[in-house]
């Protein structure tokens, strides 16, 4: 219940979020069992229930951009170093320690795996460390129980739960799509008040070019995830296959047969982003 008290409410990085990024997770070690220790196991569902605590709305190029405090305090993977102490914080709460039988040394380890973890869902990170997962699997060359393996398929794993909602049924993805993008452009309203262009996709008046440009990430960055972490784990198969349907649905509104996708309208007050309660100081 504190960590769902510390998730704003903003258009998607919201508790409904966490919940949705916390099952995926539970159904990939479900289904995998016997690879994880139980530290893991358990260190990845907080990982993914706490991945995006106090998350304002706004881009790490925009905290970064604008100096906001919390870029001055990290300087890279802003947000997600920011979930993470977050987290620990409300571990040291009274009656919160929910890892407080583990020894010393198995504290440590826990918190590791959640650091590593939340620091993971930085899609910025993504690229390297799934070209560097390809080049294992190519090579032969993966072991488990080589402890940089083992952080990078984490690391993939974290970004597959993370962008889940590409791999629901078309009507859950396409709504969580006005969520996204709900976002976006409340960030690219800000970047235009102080008159800075914002990136198309976070630029409003663009809105037309969205599901072109749903296309280009499920294939630049979604089909290329559940496709290695299918290779990694067999039973995850069933994710790249939705995530093909919904790449599928939305060629379709491109090539013109579709209409079932509408833009969100403007957020209505006291759900912009940055609102909301912020229980746990620094």
């Amino acid at each position: 219940m504190s960590v769902r008290k510390n998730y704003r409410r903003v258009p998607y990085h919201n508790w409904k979020h966490a919940v949705t990024v916390v099952h995926c997770m539970y159904a990939i070690l479900q289904k995998n069992s016997g690879i994880f220790t139980e530290l893991e196991r358990k260190g990845l569902l907080v990982a993914c229930l706490c991945h995006d605590l106090d998350h304002r709305g706004y881009s790490n190029s925009y905290l970064q951009k604008f100096d906001h405090p919390l870029a001055a305090l990290y300087s890279t993977s802003t947000m997600e170093q920011h979930h993470f102490s977050q987290t620990v914080s409300i571990l040291q709460l009274e009656g919160h320690n929910i890892f407080s039988n583990l020894t010393s040394s198995e504290y440590e380890q826990v918190l590791e795996i959640i650091r590593k973890a939340i620091i993971a869902t930085d899609l910025a990170l993504y690229f390297g460390n799934r070209k560097q997962l390809v080049e294992l699997l190519t090579t032969g060359a993966l072991d488990f129980n080589n402890h940089a393996h083992r952080d990078r398929v984490i690391g993939l794993m974290m970004t597959a739960c993370d962008l889940c909602s590409v791999t629901k049924l078309w009507p859950v993805t396409r709504l969580t799509a006005n969520d996204i993008y709900a976002e976006f452009w409340a960030e690219g309203d800000e970047m235009k008040k102080i008159g800075i262009q914002p990136i198309p996709m976070m630029d409003r008046d663009k809105k037309n070019e969205v599901p072109q440009g749903q296309v280009g990430f499920y294939n630049a960055v979604a089909i290329p995830c559940y496709t290695t972490l299918s290779e990694l784990f067999p039973p995850a198969t069933p994710l790249l296959h939705a995530c093909r349907e919904n790449l599928s649905q939305w060629e379709r509104i491109v090539r013109g047969e579709e209409t079932t996708w509408a833009p969100p309208e403007t957020p209505e007050s006291g759900e912009t982003a940055d609102t909301g309660p912020v229980k746990v100081d620094n």
